[in-house]
């Protein structure tokens, strides 16, 4: 039979959490969002109390950090329910509730990914203003199913009290990028932005941005600092005549250096006349 039990901040905090992140494993949550109890085993507790009543849905699986399989958490239907009340829509795919795909374990990378932008821009009066997930992210944005962006997610930034905000378009590699991956990405990403105006307003409409989004830039991230520059080179790979035609502005830069210095002269314009002088965003 199911429980009900009464929501409060930051049961529905994490609720939309998972709606953007789809999964979260238990240290993130106790660490960043169940942060109002003594300590994790209460946690842990209210956790049962949401899965119970059919909020949440758990899954034991292998994780790093972990010594042994931990806690994953995803959304369950009514969950899903409450997310669309919050905030007017859910953007939900049944089978995220039911099997745990391959793809969690980078999920879980991107979800540290977003908290250490979100942690480094308020200490600098900044603000991760959004967060877009990839369902919500991805886009067609011509007549052939070939014409779609499909970024891991998209982070709204810009001064905490400003409407000139970047978007950027997140592609975060785990490991070594083949090279044929990473230059067709460039090439839908080139094509869709230079549609201009018209395009980008259909991607607001697609996407619902909360805040206006004026400039982008599309980040490679990769997980240390040989495989950026394998990234660099890729890129750089592309025959110069073909490269001149690539007018946006493509950054790369490593998983520890975000870490430490989001916002900080980590990023290297790779299609600049320098590519390897690290400026910031």
């Amino acid at each position: 039979m199911k429980k009900y039990i009464t929501l409060n901040e930051q049961d529905t905090d994490l609720l939309i959490k998972l709606h953007d992140f789809i999964y979260i494993d238990s240290n993130f949550i106790v660490e960043h969002i169940l942060t109002n109890y003594a300590d994790r085993k209460y946690a842990m507790n209210r956790l049962r109390l949401l899965e119970e009543s059919t909020y949440i849905k758990s899954f034991t699986v292998p994780m790093r950090g972990y010594e042994k399989p931990g806690n994953l958490y995803t959304l369950d239907a009514f969950g899903v329910e409450i997310v669309e009340e919050l905030q007017g829509f859910s953007k939900w795919q049944k089978k995220w509730t039911t099997d745990v795909p391959a793809w969690y374990q980078h999920q879980l990378m991107l979800n540290r990914l977003v908290l250490s932008y979100t942690k480094q821009a308020e200490e600098l009066g900044l603000a991760v203003k959004e967060w877009i997930p990839e369902a919500r992210g991805t886009f067609q944005y011509g007549k052939s199913k070939a014409e779609v962006i499909k970024p891991d997610g998209v982070l709204v930034v810009g001064e905490a009290d400003s409407d000139q905000n970047i978007g950027l378009f997140i592609e975060l590699e785990r490991s070594v990028a083949k090279r044929q991956n990473t230059l067709q990405k460039i090439i839908r990403y080139n094509a869709f932005l230079k549609r201009g105006k018209e395009t980008l307003e259909k991607y607001d409409i697609h996407v619902g941005f909360e805040e206006p989004v004026l400039d982008w830039r599309v980040l490679f991230i990769a997980g240390n600092e040989t495989n950026t520059k394998k990234t660099i080179r890729d890129i750089l790979s592309i025959p110069g005549q073909e490269r001149s035609h690539i007018k946006i502005p493509v950054l790369a830069a490593n998983l520890e250096e975000t870490k430490k210095d989001a916002f900080g002269d980590i990023y290297h314009y790779v299609l600049s006349e320098s590519p390897d002088v690290k400026r910031g965003l």
